[in-house]
């Protein structure tokens, strides 16, 4: 397979995109093993799963988490042969503490210069092992070495992502790695369709008036990784789960995405989207709970005012408070929606479009 990367980190050393392209490359490749063994089924020789509802959701449970072990292990495994430019060999973190732990454990060898990969898994491994959904899970790698610009690389059962500062990258086991253009895979977006999580779905029947096919996965890395990077769905909303789940946003913005942050500020630059990610990871920003990605500053706008609508008319009680004088058009068709009917959203002006 080509690898379009400089260094093989044998006779030369690796930089940080070698370094995240391997593990995104084991991390994919482990995903599909995992894939095919649930497909096969037990091996004749292999222990029965015990029968029973408790000792068969004990057995699902177990499975997620040597799982998720195996993932680790095997990006672990694969950068444990090669060489880096920082001259160190790199620790993965992953399989072993809460999100929280991992996260001060990076912070940690990022202050002492060391170089580190944190593989971290979003959504439902669990679901995605019972049902092979390839929107219930997906995974996050974010990979520090010193001097260089903070990298990461969202994996999901079909294919790896990558983005830095230089450029954008996508990995398939059938076409190896493909330099992509900065820009999403399909042309022309298709605006009926928006990617939110599923804890707004509650707003499903207003949320319809705007946009007729609303998209509610159980893991939006997953969903905006093949929706909205790969396919022609031009919005999505990401609620961050935690920092370290989070490749999404700098990959989004590496393949061509606008991303509204917490507070309203636009990143539409990679190294924009690398620093704001590094600072959130090193404590020197929040991170904040809700991003808008999208193609254009326009559908980032259209999706915040119809969310910020349709969230303020479902926190009323009664049907009688909703105002008779409420408009519904949509604001693509020249609706002026009034920020200020509806409090604080984040400073979202005309100075940040």
């Amino acid at each position: 397979m080509h690898f379009p990367f400089d260094g093989d980190g044998r006779s030369a050393p690796l930089g940080a995109d070698g370094v995240t392209a391997r593990a995104a490359h084991a991390a994919l490749l482990e995903l599909d093993a995992l894939r095919r063994e649930t497909a096969r089924g037990q091996e004749p020789a292999q222990d029965l799963p015990p029968s029973g509802v408790p000792g068969q959701t004990e057995y699902w449970v177990g499975k997620a988490v040597r799982a998720r072990r195996r993932l680790t292990d095997a990006v672990e495994k694969n950068l444990r042969a090669v060489s880096n430019v920082a001259g160190r060999p790199v620790t993965v973190l992953g399989a072993d503490g809460c999100l929280d732990e991992r996260m001060l454990a990076f912070r940690a060898r990022v202050a002492r210069g060391e170089p580190v990969v944190s593989v971290s898994d979003s959504g439902c491994l669990r679901r995605w092992l019972s049902t092979t959904d390839g929107t219930a899970a997906s995974l996050s790698i974010i990979t520090f070495v010193p001097g260089r610009p903070l990298h990461a690389a969202v994996v999901t059962a079909g294919a790896a992502l990558l983005s830095d500062c230089s450029g954008s990258w996508r990995l398939t086991l059938a076409d190896g790695w493909q330099a992509m253009t900065g820009e999403p895979l399909v042309a022309d977006p298709d605006p009926d369709h928006i990617v939110l999580p599923q804890a707004l779905e509650h707003l499903a029947p207003g949320l319809s008036r705007h946009y007729a096919e609303p998209i509610f996965p159980r893991d939006t890395s997953s969903a905006i990784a093949r929706a909205v990077l790969g396919g022609a769905v031009p919005v999505a909303v990401h609620f961050t789960e935690h920092v370290l789940n989070s490749a999404i946003l700098p990959v989004a913005v590496g393949h061509g995405m606008a991303v509204r942050v917490d507070g309203g500020r636009l990143i539409e630059k990679p190294w924009d989207a690398s620093r704001h990610l590094y600072k959130a990871l090193t404590g020197e920003i929040p991170f904040g709970e809700e991003h808008v990605i999208a193609r254009d500053l326009w559908a980032i706008k259209r999706a915040t005012r119809v969310l910020a609508r349709e969230r303020h008319l479902a926190e009323r009680t009664h049907p009688l408070d909703a105002p008779f004088d409420m408009a519904y058009e949509d604001d693509l068709f020249g609706f002026d929606f009034d920020f200020d009917a509806f409090g604080d959203l984040g400073d979202f002006g005309d100075e940040d479009i």
